[in-house]
């Protein structure tokens, strides 16, 4: 008994030891960890840190649209698998700016070479890109970006710069001291970064125009040899015949003959005086006309409707000649599908110009319509002869005006007649 209570002791004597010795080692050992755990979540934490302010600075350059950034990333921990993302984001968007860049050469090459002035207007009526053709129309091969409309157009004739400032589409002659010159106008508005911008493309037309009056002469030549192959070829037929019939003494047969030879050639003459319309247009007799009588006169032939209010001064043209014009704008109206209801005209005068407007609401005019409308012989009707609206550009020309046509917003075309008053 006294044996076992000696032992007993002896293994509690020796546990105390233990635990003695256990919290000596673990006081000692317990700041040697906590420093060296403190140096490791620094270590850590710095790591991450970089990680972090390398991914910020990547974002803010991305902000300036500078995408040639790539972050170096080593691990696998979320923040490594973050830097992977921005990589692949900006080989990305770096290949796209280069696509992008790629594209914009080769459209402002293409603009840059064009044979149509193009210009490009902010809110603020600057311009803020043009391509060469603008400015050696408009400003002489002086660059005019950067510069206010007003100011770039400053140099042109005085028309176009009224159709440029007035935003006046379709098509108009200039008279230059080169000669006159034909220019088609377009205008457009659009928003870009929460700002007004617009567009103006103008196309100088004259050299396009004998282009195409060299092509339709010879489609004339080629249209009247055709119409004078087909009706003298039965008239020489029925002459034969005609012979014929004599040398048999069949006399009675012959008044069908002559008939037919009649019909052929009054129609060859209704085709012939058609075309020589234009050759053979008389010099206007200009004097001053009433302006209520003379829209009497056009209310007999076709229906339209007045609008505005009649001038008070008379006007100053041949009344025959520019009647002409005006009944062939009305009656264009009428074959372009627009209600009876919906055909105007409009009067406006000033101390030197009176404007005769011929608006409709039908089906309007493709862009290749309204560059060739005015030449002569070109129509889009099956049964035209397309005389009508180059006759009309011929009157008005000979009186010193100018005529124009523009698809208006809604639907149908207004032409615009442009005649010089009187000389004081």
């Amino acid at each position: 008994m006294t044996l076992s209570i000696t032992i007993g002791l002896g293994i509690l004597v020796a546990f105390s030891k233990l635990i003695d010795d256990l919290w000596v080692a673990l006081v000692v050992a317990l700041p040697v960890a906590l420093a060296v755990s403190t140096w490791l979540v620094s270590k850590l934490a710095q790591h991450q840190k970089i990680k972090i302010s390398a991914i910020q600075n990547g974002m803010l350059n991305l902000l300036d649209n500078d995408f040639s950034v790539s972050i170096f990333n080593t691990g696998k921990d979320e923040l490594s698998e973050i830097i992977a993302v921005f990589n692949q984001l900006s080989e990305k968007m770096r290949n796209e700016r280069q696509h992008v860049y790629q594209r914009e050469l080769l459209l402002d090459m293409i603009i840059q070479n064009s044979n149509m002035g193009v210009v490009l207007i902010d809110q603020e009526d600057r311009v803020i890109y043009s391509n060469s053709f603008a400015k050696e129309m408009l400003n002489a091969g002086k660059p005019i970006n950067g510069m206010c409309l007003s100011d770039a157009i400053k140099a042109t004739p005085d028309l176009l710069r009224e159709r440029i400032a007035q935003r006046q589409d379709g098509l108009f002659r200039v008279k230059e001291s080169s000669g006159d010159e034909l220019y088609h106008m377009t205008t457009g508005s659009f928003m870009f970064n929460v700002r007004k911008h617009e567009v103006i493309l103008i196309k100088r037309m004259t050299f396009e125009l004998h282009r195409q009056e060299a092509m339709i002469w010879k489609k004339v030549i080629r249209t009247v040899t055709h119409e004078l192959n087909n009706s003298l070829a039965p008239i020489s037929s029925m002459a034969h015949s005609g012979e014929r019939l004599v040398e048999q003494g069949k006399y009675d047969q012959l008044s069908v003959v002559f008939e037919t030879i009649g019909e052929r050639a009054q129609h060859l003459k209704h085709f012939v005086d058609g075309y020589a319309r234009i050759a053979k247009l008389p010099t206007p007799e200009k004097k001053r006309v009433d302006w209520s009588e003379f829209i009497k006169k056009l209310s007999v032939a076709l229906e339209f409707r007045f609008d505005g209010n009649m001038p008070s001064a008379p006007g100053y043209f041949d009344p025959v000649q520019i009647q002409q014009v005006i009944t062939n704008l009305l009656k264009n109206a009428h074959e372009s599908g627009s209600a009876s209801d919906e055909i105007w005209l409009a009067i406006e005068q000033n101390s030197q110009y009176c404007v005769l407007r011929v608006l409709d609401r039908g089906t309007g005019m493709s862009a290749n319509t309204m560059e060739h409308a005015l030449l002569p012989f070109y129509t889009t009707k099956q049964s035209g002869s397309g005389i009508g609206l180059s006759l009309c550009r011929e009157i008005v020309d000979a009186h010193g005006g100018q005529i124009s046509l523009e698809n208006r917003n809604g639907g149908g075309v207004c032409v615009r007649v442009l005649l010089p008053n009187a000389p004081r």
